[in-house]
Protein backbone atom coordinates (compact mmCIF):
# COMPACT_ATOMS: atom_id res chain seq x y z
CA UNK A 1 0.00 0.00 0.00
CA UNK A 2 1.48 3.00 -0.83
CA UNK A 3 2.38 5.65 2.21
CA UNK A 4 1.36 9.24 1.68
CA UNK A 5 3.95 12.11 1.34
CA UNK A 6 2.98 14.77 4.18
CA UNK A 7 4.75 17.43 2.71
CA UNK A 8 2.63 17.56 0.15
CA UNK A 9 -0.28 20.43 -0.59
CA UNK A 10 -2.68 19.15 2.19
CA UNK A 11 -0.30 16.76 3.58
CA UNK A 12 -0.42 16.69 7.61
CA UNK A 13 3.11 18.40 7.94
CA UNK A 14 1.98 21.04 5.05
CA UNK A 15 -0.87 21.89 7.33
CA UNK A 16 1.08 22.10 10.41
CA UNK A 17 3.15 24.05 8.89
CA UNK A 18 1.06 26.60 6.51
CA UNK A 19 -2.16 26.18 8.23
CA UNK A 20 -3.52 25.37 5.31
CA UNK A 21 -2.57 28.94 3.42
CA UNK A 22 -1.58 28.25 0.17
CA UNK A 23 1.19 30.30 -1.68
CA UNK A 24 0.99 31.87 -5.52
CA UNK A 25 2.64 29.51 -7.11
CA UNK A 26 1.08 26.26 -5.35
CA UNK A 27 -2.45 28.02 -5.96
CA UNK A 28 -0.99 28.22 -9.90
CA UNK A 29 -0.40 24.64 -9.39
CA UNK A 30 -4.13 23.74 -8.10
CA UNK A 31 -5.60 25.61 -10.90
CA UNK A 32 -4.19 23.56 -13.21
CA UNK A 33 -5.53 20.50 -11.30
CA UNK A 34 -8.73 22.37 -10.92
CA UNK A 35 -9.06 22.86 -14.99
CA UNK A 36 -8.17 18.91 -15.52
CA UNK A 37 -11.03 18.06 -13.18
CA UNK A 38 -13.42 19.68 -14.77
CA UNK A 39 -12.63 18.47 -18.12
CA UNK A 40 -13.31 14.95 -16.05
CA UNK A 41 -16.32 15.87 -14.65
CA UNK A 42 -18.22 17.05 -17.96
CA UNK A 43 -16.90 13.10 -19.50
CA UNK A 44 -18.66 11.88 -16.33
CA UNK A 45 -21.85 13.72 -17.02
CA UNK A 46 -21.78 12.48 -20.60
CA UNK A 47 -21.06 8.58 -19.54
CA UNK A 48 -23.92 9.19 -16.47
CA UNK A 49 -26.39 10.36 -19.06
CA UNK A 50 -25.90 7.07 -20.88
CA UNK A 51 -27.06 4.87 -17.99
CA UNK A 52 -23.72 2.54 -18.47
CA UNK A 53 -22.11 1.11 -15.52
CA UNK A 54 -19.16 -0.97 -15.44
CA UNK A 55 -20.23 -4.81 -14.98
CA UNK A 56 -18.14 -5.37 -11.91
CA UNK A 57 -20.17 -2.65 -10.32
CA UNK A 58 -23.82 -4.95 -10.18
CA UNK A 59 -22.21 -6.93 -7.94
CA UNK A 60 -21.58 -4.08 -5.37
CA UNK A 61 -24.05 -3.11 -3.00
CA UNK A 62 -24.72 -1.01 -0.12
CA UNK A 63 -25.31 -3.47 2.42
CA UNK A 64 -21.52 -5.26 1.98
CA UNK A 65 -20.72 -2.63 4.13
CA UNK A 66 -20.97 -2.39 7.59
CA UNK A 67 -19.50 0.45 10.51
CA UNK A 68 -16.49 -1.03 11.96
CA UNK A 69 -17.16 -2.95 15.25
CA UNK A 70 -14.33 -0.89 17.55
CA UNK A 71 -13.89 1.50 20.31
CA UNK A 72 -12.96 3.92 17.81
CA UNK A 73 -15.18 3.63 15.16
CA UNK A 74 -18.16 4.41 18.42
CA UNK A 75 -15.92 7.26 19.36
CA UNK A 76 -16.01 8.78 15.46
CA UNK A 77 -19.89 8.47 15.45
CA UNK A 78 -20.15 10.48 18.90
CA UNK A 79 -17.74 13.04 17.71
CA UNK A 80 -19.87 13.28 13.98
CA UNK A 81 -23.01 13.54 15.98
CA UNK A 82 -21.42 17.30 16.55
CA UNK A 83 -22.01 18.18 13.03
CA UNK A 84 -25.58 19.21 11.61
CA UNK A 85 -28.14 16.53 9.93
CA UNK A 86 -26.79 17.83 6.24
CA UNK A 87 -23.21 17.16 7.04
CA UNK A 88 -24.10 13.97 9.10
CA UNK A 89 -25.70 12.48 6.39
CA UNK A 90 -22.78 13.60 4.04
CA UNK A 91 -20.01 11.83 5.72
CA UNK A 92 -22.00 8.46 5.75
CA UNK A 93 -23.06 8.56 1.81
CA UNK A 94 -18.81 9.56 1.40
CA UNK A 95 -18.25 6.37 3.51
CA UNK A 96 -20.46 4.12 1.59
CA UNK A 97 -19.61 5.78 -1.79
CA UNK A 98 -15.70 5.62 -1.15
CA UNK A 99 -15.93 1.98 0.38
CA UNK A 100 -18.01 1.00 -3.05
CA UNK A 101 -15.08 2.83 -5.42
CA UNK A 102 -12.42 0.87 -3.46
CA UNK A 103 -13.77 -2.67 -3.77
CA UNK A 104 -14.51 -1.39 -7.98
CA UNK A 105 -11.08 -0.35 -8.43
CA UNK A 106 -9.76 -3.30 -6.02
CA UNK A 107 -8.11 -1.40 -3.97
CA UNK A 108 -7.32 -1.71 -0.28
CA UNK A 109 -8.73 0.11 2.70
CA UNK A 110 -7.50 -0.16 6.18
CA UNK A 111 -11.57 -0.20 6.86
CA UNK A 112 -11.40 1.37 10.36
CA UNK A 113 -9.44 4.35 9.73
CA UNK A 114 -11.55 5.25 6.34
CA UNK A 115 -14.45 5.08 8.46
CA UNK A 116 -13.67 7.40 10.88
CA UNK A 117 -12.01 9.65 8.48
CA UNK A 118 -14.91 9.84 6.45
CA UNK A 119 -17.31 10.42 9.01
CA UNK A 120 -15.33 13.60 10.46
CA UNK A 121 -13.39 15.48 7.40
CA UNK A 122 -16.26 17.83 7.40
CA UNK A 123 -15.99 18.21 10.87
CA UNK A 124 -14.10 21.64 10.93
CA UNK A 125 -15.94 23.25 8.43
CA UNK A 126 -19.43 23.75 10.89
CA UNK A 127 -17.49 26.87 12.57
CA UNK A 128 -14.97 28.76 10.38
CA UNK A 129 -11.53 29.96 12.17
CA UNK A 130 -9.85 32.96 10.04
CA UNK A 131 -6.62 31.96 9.31
CA UNK A 132 -6.79 28.28 9.96
CA UNK A 133 -8.22 25.34 7.47
CA UNK A 134 -10.60 23.75 8.51
CA UNK A 135 -9.62 20.60 7.60
CA UNK A 136 -6.54 21.16 10.42
CA UNK A 137 -9.83 21.00 12.90
CA UNK A 138 -11.44 18.21 11.37
CA UNK A 139 -8.11 15.99 12.09
CA UNK A 140 -8.06 17.37 15.28
CA UNK A 141 -11.23 15.83 16.34
CA UNK A 142 -9.79 12.64 14.86
CA UNK A 143 -6.93 12.66 16.38
CA UNK A 144 -8.85 12.95 20.06
CA UNK A 145 -11.40 10.30 19.01
CA UNK A 146 -8.06 8.05 18.53
CA UNK A 147 -6.14 9.19 21.44
CA UNK A 148 -9.83 8.49 23.54
CA UNK A 149 -9.97 5.05 22.03
CA UNK A 150 -6.15 4.69 23.11
CA UNK A 151 -4.94 4.26 19.02
CA UNK A 152 -1.43 4.13 18.15
CA UNK A 153 -0.19 7.88 16.76
CA UNK A 154 0.71 5.94 13.09
CA UNK A 155 -3.07 5.04 12.91
CA UNK A 156 -3.72 8.20 13.80
CA UNK A 157 -1.38 10.27 11.66
CA UNK A 158 -2.72 7.99 8.68
CA UNK A 159 -7.01 9.26 9.62
CA UNK A 160 -5.43 13.42 9.92
CA UNK A 161 -3.63 12.83 6.86
CA UNK A 162 -5.81 11.63 4.76
CA UNK A 163 -8.69 14.39 6.59
CA UNK A 164 -5.95 17.39 5.59
CA UNK A 165 -5.27 16.39 1.94
CA UNK A 166 -8.36 15.37 0.82
CA UNK A 167 -9.31 19.19 0.01
CA UNK A 168 -6.31 19.11 -2.53
CA UNK A 169 -7.39 19.12 -6.49
CA UNK A 170 -5.68 16.64 -8.48
CA UNK A 171 -4.39 13.83 -5.10
CA UNK A 172 -3.72 10.07 -6.12
CA UNK A 173 -3.36 7.45 -4.02
CA UNK A 174 0.42 6.94 -4.87
CA UNK A 175 1.72 10.08 -3.51
CA UNK A 176 -0.93 10.77 -1.34
CA UNK A 177 -2.21 7.39 -0.12
CA UNK A 178 -5.44 5.89 -0.96
CA UNK A 179 -7.62 7.18 2.10
CA UNK A 180 -6.63 10.52 1.35
CA UNK A 181 -7.58 9.80 -2.10
CA UNK A 182 -10.81 7.79 -1.46
CA UNK A 183 -11.62 10.09 0.69
CA UNK A 184 -11.39 12.82 -1.84
CA UNK A 185 -13.15 10.40 -4.48
CA UNK A 186 -16.52 9.83 -2.50
CA UNK A 187 -17.17 13.51 -1.25
CA UNK A 188 -17.07 14.46 -5.26
CA UNK A 189 -19.53 12.01 -5.97
CA UNK A 190 -21.60 12.52 -3.50
CA UNK A 191 -21.51 16.00 -3.69
CA UNK A 192 -21.38 17.21 -7.69
CA UNK A 193 -21.65 13.45 -8.96
CA UNK A 194 -17.96 13.24 -9.93
CA UNK A 195 -17.47 8.91 -10.42
CA UNK A 196 -21.60 8.09 -10.00
CA UNK A 197 -21.46 6.75 -13.81
CA UNK A 198 -18.78 4.08 -12.12
CA UNK A 199 -21.57 2.74 -9.41
CA UNK A 200 -24.83 1.04 -10.31
CA UNK A 201 -27.88 3.57 -9.60
CA UNK A 202 -29.61 0.48 -7.56
CA UNK A 203 -25.81 0.99 -5.23
CA UNK A 204 -26.30 5.12 -5.62
CA UNK A 205 -30.54 4.41 -4.44
CA UNK A 206 -29.68 2.42 -1.49
CA UNK A 207 -26.87 5.01 0.10
CA UNK A 208 -29.17 7.89 -0.62
CA UNK A 209 -31.51 5.85 1.08
CA UNK A 210 -29.97 4.67 3.99
CA UNK A 211 -28.58 8.18 4.63
CA UNK A 212 -31.21 10.81 3.14
CA UNK A 213 -30.02 13.31 1.73
CA UNK A 214 -32.06 16.48 3.07
CA UNK A 215 -30.09 19.72 3.77
CA UNK A 216 -26.86 18.78 2.64
CA UNK A 217 -26.77 21.15 -0.57
CA UNK A 218 -27.99 23.96 1.17
CA UNK A 219 -25.69 23.42 4.35
CA UNK A 220 -22.32 22.62 2.54
CA UNK A 221 -22.56 25.44 0.22
CA UNK A 222 -23.38 28.00 2.39
CA UNK A 223 -20.27 26.81 4.92
CA UNK A 224 -18.15 26.22 1.89
CA UNK A 225 -18.54 30.50 1.18
CA UNK A 226 -17.99 30.98 4.90
CA UNK A 227 -15.08 29.26 4.86
CA UNK A 228 -14.00 30.77 1.82
CA UNK A 229 -14.57 34.18 3.62
CA UNK A 230 -12.68 33.43 6.71
CA UNK A 231 -10.06 31.96 4.55
CA UNK A 232 -9.28 33.22 1.19
CA UNK A 233 -5.93 32.05 0.86
CA UNK A 234 -7.27 28.39 1.29
CA UNK A 235 -8.16 25.44 -1.31
CA UNK A 236 -11.89 25.93 -0.52
CA UNK A 237 -12.07 29.61 -1.38
CA UNK A 238 -9.69 28.85 -4.55
CA UNK A 239 -12.47 25.70 -5.51
CA UNK A 240 -15.41 28.03 -4.87
CA UNK A 241 -14.15 30.98 -6.94
CA UNK A 242 -13.82 28.13 -9.13
CA UNK A 243 -17.47 27.20 -9.39
CA UNK A 244 -17.61 24.02 -7.23
CA UNK A 245 -20.71 25.43 -5.20
CA UNK A 246 -22.31 25.76 -8.62
CA UNK A 247 -21.31 22.22 -9.30
CA UNK A 248 -22.94 21.20 -6.31
CA UNK A 249 -26.18 22.65 -6.86
CA UNK A 250 -26.53 20.98 -9.81
CA UNK A 251 -25.68 17.05 -9.07
CA UNK A 252 -27.44 14.58 -10.55
CA UNK A 253 -27.85 13.31 -6.82
CA UNK A 254 -29.49 16.48 -4.92
CA UNK A 255 -33.67 16.08 -5.03
CA UNK A 256 -35.80 18.18 -7.70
Amino acid sequence: MSRADPERIGGLAWMNRTQGVLSSAERRRLLGEIVRGQAGYIAGRIKLATGRTPEAARSIGVADFRPPDSRLAREAEEACREQTPGVIGHSYRSWVFGSGLAALDGSELEAEQFFVACLLHDHGIVEPVAGQDFTARSAERARRCAHAAGVDDDASAAIGQAITVHATPGITADLDGPLGAYLQARALLDLVGIRAEDLSRPFVHGANSAYPREGVTREITSMIAAESRANPKSRFALLHRCGFSALVWASPHRPR
